[in-house]
């Protein structure tokens, strides 16, 4: 039963800062190695627990992983989405640099 409880309270943990994530639609302040490491480790213990047939550690890290693994998805989303468009700005900047200089 403590496993559950324990299960159940990381598990939630992830459900706020996912559903603030969502709302917002910024996911800045949030960490990239935190969100990383966190599912990853979800992920490990998924499969330990899975080795060892413990249905308290698979329940809580199945939905664990899912919510982890969705604010990393968000994460990578929004800064990759963030770094193409700056680098493309740049890069636009410049080619209209250029241009004009050979003008």
């Amino acid at each position: 039963m403590i496993g559950y409880i324990a299960g159940a309270l990381t598990t939630i943990a992830f459900a706020p800062q996912l559903i603030k994530a969502l709302t917002t639609k910024s996911t800045k302040d949030v960490s990239l190695l935190m969100l990383f490491c966190s599912t990853s480790g979800m992920a490990l213990w998924l499969f330990h627990g899975i080795q060892v047939k413990d249905s308290a550690i698979i329940a809580a890290n199945s939905v664990s992983v899912i919510l982890a693994a969705s604010l990393l998805g968000l994460k990578i989303k929004n800064d990759c989405a963030g770094l193409v468009f700056e680098f493309s700005e740049k890069l636009r900047g410049s080619e209209n640099k250029s241009a004009s200089l050979r003008k």
